[in-house]
């Protein structure tokens, strides 16, 4: 779906982050000649905080997976030193678990690698204006559309419901009670009861081994 967004006077600086250089080459060539300035590039997370302290960019394009860390981990790092830079996850993982961790990181949008560059600046212009594409009413339906039967939930006594395996998708990506309940729009002790419900179901001792369950049994998208 095409993001439409009036253009904007002045420059926006931004910051790129992802391990391969051929990439971040590529993303420069796409802003050139457009209000977007890249005035810094990293190919880690530690990196990138570094380069942030340097340049203050108003925004940064963020990879998940990288040589030198988690891309989730590099944003909390940059939102908490840098709360006003927008920061907009630009992955090939088209993941809803991801998706959980960046909205509760804070991340102001999720765009997928290979997005045309209209979509892109139109996106980017969006963000730099103060929006946030990223929105958990968009997590929590991306989540619903994963069915509990395609996980391996056959071989329980008792199945997983739609809502548990939610809980169960968002779990896995090391989140508390209290922000599963943010993500999805229910009370932190509803989370937590719905956490209970889902050990018990698969019979293991902790939210480790319920992730750990669900990984085995491909109920996480890859």
């Amino acid at each position: 779906m095409t993001i439409e967004s009036a253009p904007l006077f002045g420059d926006v600086t931004v910051l790129l982050v992802d391990d391969h250089a051929i990439w971040r080459g590529g993303v420069r060539s796409m802003l050139e000649d457009t209000e977007f300035q890249v005035v810094g590039e990293a190919a880690s997370g530690r990196e990138a905080v570094e380069v942030a302290r340097r340049t203050q960019p108003n925004l940064v394009l963020l990879d998940i997976r990288m040589a030198g860390g988690d891309g989730l981990d590099t944003l909390v790092a940059l939102k908490r030193e840098f709360p006003r830079t927008a920061v907009v996850m630009l992955t090939t993982y088209d993941n809803p678990t991801y998706m959980a961790r960046a909205v509760v990181g804070g991340a102001a949008g999720y765009l997928l690698k290979g997005i045309e560059l209209d979509d892109l600046l139109a996106a980017l212009r969006a963000v730099a204006q103060g929006e946030t594409l990223l929105t958990v009413e968009e997590l929590a339906r991306s989540l619903r559309g994963i069915s509990p039967e395609a996980g391996g939930a056959e071989d329980l006594i008792e199945p997983l419901t739609d809502r548990e395996v939610e809980v169960l998708q968002i779990l896995s990506t090391g989140l508390t009670n209290r922000e599963i309940g943010s993500v999805l729009f229910i009370a932190e002790s509803t989370a937590r009861t719905h956490v209970q419900h889902i050990i018990g179901k698969l019979g293991v001792s902790d939210r480790v081994q319920a992730a750990v369950w669900a990984a085995r049994h491909a109920l996480l998208p890859c």
